[in-house]
């Protein structure tokens, strides 16, 4: 990965972390997520968060399935190869993880076209299926 952390075709992530940080209870989260729960589970399990800590839209009042994540385990998912996404990327993967292809065309035509992501390896199957193209530039 460069030092942008943008992966590339061949280096297909599925666990992701957003830029998006925010204040809870004296210290700074962000949020882990994936379309893939079980490699985001297993991350999760990695950088020593417990499952109990799940936000499962289920289950609790929340739109999408993540982990709220301290900018310690943050940097430890990086590390272990989570892609940072900008905010363009992170709703776009909350539109694909809630199977919205209605959000997700919305989104990029605000999306900046020259960031580099790479979606989890099933995605680009999901968009082909939604009638977007395989090559969908994120």
């Amino acid at each position: 990965m460069d030092g942008n952390n943008s992966a590339t075709a061949g280096d297909a992530m599925s666990v992701y972390v957003d830029s998006a940080i925010h204040a809870l209870r004296g210290r700074l989260m962000c949020h882990m997520f994936s379309p893939d729960l079980d490699a985001l589970h297993a991350m999760a399990r990695r950088i020593g968060i417990e499952q109990r800590w799940f936000q499962d839209p289920l289950t609790m009042a929340v739109s999408w399935p993540h982990y709220d994540l301290d900018q310690t385990r943050r940097a430890v998912a990086v590390e272990l190869g989570a892609v940072i996404c900008d905010r363009y990327q992170t709703v776009a993967m909350a539109a694909i993880i809630q199977g919205r292809p209605d959000k997700l065309r919305r989104i990029r035509a605000l999306a900046d076209p020259g960031r580099a992501f790479t979606p989890a390896r099933h995605v680009p199957e999901w968009l082909a299926e939604q009638g977007f193209a395989q090559a969908w530039d994120w």
